[in-house]
């Protein structure tokens, strides 16, 4: 009787579970796709701000280079006096080289890491603009209903979309950008 009883009620829990999942996906979440890569394309301030990082990049990274080639210099010079030294300046220009090479990873993750001077950079000079995008596209979704907005360009497993849903435009336009590509 018990027996009988659990099967029951997995029957009815797998009937009420199939009629739910059917009710959820017959009230169908809409969604809408649109072009980061593209968006950002038409945003003259995005790319004078990613030329601007991309050249403090370059800074940094001459920095760092310097470093290693001052180190590659004190290697050299060690390696053409080694028969001339003792142990114990030996031991001191090997402390000295490897103080330097840390001394160069440390700037390394000082300026290249997580919390690093260029991650500080991007912060000031790019998100600004993305969280400016983001906050448009979250209204874009509000007012159209839209349960999910898909970035085509992150994206590669998207083979196909409706061009009539890509919203890049509509973006483009609530920001005051003039538009690139036309609506299809």
């Amino acid at each position: 009787m018990i027996g009988h009883f659990k099967l029951k009620n997995g029957f009815i829990l797998l009937f009420l579970s199939c009629i739910w999942s059917t009710a959820q996906a017959q009230s169908g979440t809409r969604y809408a796709f649109v072009n980061m890569e593209y968006i950002f394309s038409c945003i003259p301030d995005y790319a004078k701000a990613q030329q601007e990082l991309d050249d403090y990049s370059q800074k940094l990274q001459a920095d760092i280079d310097a470093v290693y080639a001052e180190i590659a210099e004190m290697q050299s010079r060690y390696n053409a006096d080694k028969v001339f030294l003792t142990p114990s300046m030996r031991e001191d220009r090997e402390k000295e080289i490897a103080a330097k090479e840390n001394k160069a990873r440390l700037l390394q993750q000082q300026y290249f890491g997580t919390d690093g001077y260029l991650f500080a950079k991007r912060e000031e000079l790019v998100k600004p603009l993305q969280d400016e995008v983001l906050a448009v596209i979250k209204d874009v979704a509000k007012e159209g209903n839209f349960g999910m907005i898909i970035d085509v360009a992150a994206d590669n497993s998207v083979v196909y979309f409706d061009p009539k849903l890509d919203k890049s435009n509509v973006v483009l336009r609530k920001l005051g950008y003039s538009v690139k590509k036309k609506e299809e």
